[in-house]
C-alpha cells in the first residue's frame, strides 16, 4: 500500500499497533508483524517505531545483535537515531500453547544466564525493566489436582533502574497466574497450601531455567508467603513474590560488551583506549554453551531428553 489520502487516521493506526504489540503472541506471529507493519506506509512505520522503541520485544537471539548494530551505527530504516534513549523495557515472551519450539525460548535462556546487565543499562539509560514471560498449558497427566489444561502465565521482572553501581543487587518481582483454578473450598486448607507450594516450586524452575543469576527465586519461604497472600480476581489466581539477583562480572557471548559499545557516545581518546582495552580483554572468545529449554512443570518426564540438549548462539545442538 502506498501513501495516499485514503488511509486510516493516526489515532486508529496507533490503537491497532499498540494493541497488537502489547498482547501475547507466539514469536512467529510477532516476527511477521515486525516485518510487515513498517512496510505499509510512512505513517504506519512512524507509529510502529514510536511504540516498539519504548517497549522492545526480543523474539530471537540474532535480534539482540541487530539492536546492537543499529544503535551503534545510528542507521536504521525504521528507528530514529535516539532509539536507545526511548527504551523503557525489554520483554521476552515465550508462548508454549501450540508448540515447544517458540524462538523466544533462546533469548529467554540468554537473559536468565547473563551474569549482569551492565551493558543494557549503558546502552539504554532510561530502561526500567527486563521482563521474562511464559504462557503454557499443563498436559492432562501432570500438575496438581485439577490444573490440567488450565492456562498459566508467568513473569519475571528484573528492575534495572535500581542499580547504584556498575554491578549490584537488582530487585526481582515475579508473578504466576492460573486461569480458572480449583475451588479453594474443595480441599482442606493444609492440602491446598501444600499443593500450591509444589506447583510454585515446579513452575519457578521453568521461570528461572535453573539459572544461577535467578537462584534466590528458589527460596521456599517466598513460595510459602506467595501462597498465603495469593489473590483471586475473576477466574484467575495470582501468586506474587519479590527477591533479588546479584550481578557478577564476565559476559555471555559478548552481549553486554556489544551493548556497552553501542551505547558509547563520546569519541575522546580516553573512550577510544578504554574501548580498545575492552576488546583485548573481553572474555567471550571461548566456546560457551547453554542448556536447552528445561520443562519441569506440565510434561511427561519419562519422555524428557533435556539433559542431552544444549544451545549455542541460539541454535540447537542435540548431543
Amino acid at each position: 500500500m502506498n501513501d495516499s489520502n485514503a488511509q486510516l487516521p493516526f489515532e486508529l493506526v496507533e490503537i491497532i499497533i499498540s494493541e497488537f504489540w502489547h498482547s501475547e503472541h507466539a514469536s512467529d506471529d510477532r516476527i511477521a508483524f515486525m516485518t510487515a507493519c513498517p512496510l505499509i506506509n510512512s505513517l504506519w512505520k512512524e507509529i510502529y517505531a514510536n511504540i516498539t522503541s519504548r517497549d522492545i520485544y526480543v523474539p530471537t537471539v540474532p535480534y539482540l545483535f541487530y539492536l546492537c548494530s543499529i544503535i551503534h551505527s545510528q542507521k536504521s530504516s525504521i528507528y530514529r537515531p535516539f532509539l536507545s534513549k526511548s527504551t523503557r523495557s525489554i520483554t521476552c515472551h515465550v508462548n508454549l500453547l501450540k508448540s515447544n519450539s517458540d524462538s523466544a525460548m533462546f533469548p529467554y535462556l540468554v537473559f536468565c544466564h547473563l551474569p549482569n546487565f551492565a551493558g543494557f543499562r549503558k546502552c539504554f539509560p532510561d530502561i526500567q525493566y527486563i521482563h521474562l514471560e511464559t504462557k503454557l498449558l499443563p498436559e492432562p497427566y501432570c500438575g496438581p489436582r485439577k490444573l490440567s489444561h488450565r492456562l498459566i502465565r508467568t513473569r519475571v521482572s528484573i528492575k534495572l533502574d535500581q542499580a547504584t553501581t556498575q554491578l549490584g543487587d537488582l530487585p526481582i518481582d515475579w508473578c504466576v497466574t492460573v486461569n480458572d483454578p480449583p475451588d479453594i473450598d474443595e480441599v482442606h486448607p493444609s492440602v491446598f497450601e501444600m499443593s500450591w507450594m509444589t506447583f510454585l516450586c515446579e513452575v519457578i524452575c521453568d521461570m528461572t531455567q535453573y539459572s544461577w543469576m535467578l537462584r534466590y527465586m528458589f527460596d521456599t519461604s517466598t513460595h510459602f508467603s506467595a501462597v498465603k497472600s495469593s489473590t483471586c480476581s475473576g477466574s484467575a489466581r495470582s501468586f506474587h513474590g519479590r527477591t533479588c539477583c546479584e550481578e557478577r562480572s564476565k559476559d555471555l557471548w559478548g552481549i553486554n560488551h556489544r551493548f556497552q559499545k553501542a551505547g558509547r557516545t563520546s569519541t575522546s581518546f580516553k573512550t577510544f583506549f578504554s574501548g580498545l582495552y575492552d576488546e583485548l580483554c573481553r572474555d567471550d572468545f571461548r566456546e560457551v554453551k547453554l542448556p536447552l529449554w528445561k520443562r519441569t512443570f506440565g510434561v511427561d518426564r519419562s519422555l524428557d531428553r533435556r539433559s542431552f540438549s544444549t544451545t549455542k548462539h541460539g541454535s540447537v545442538v542435540l548431543l
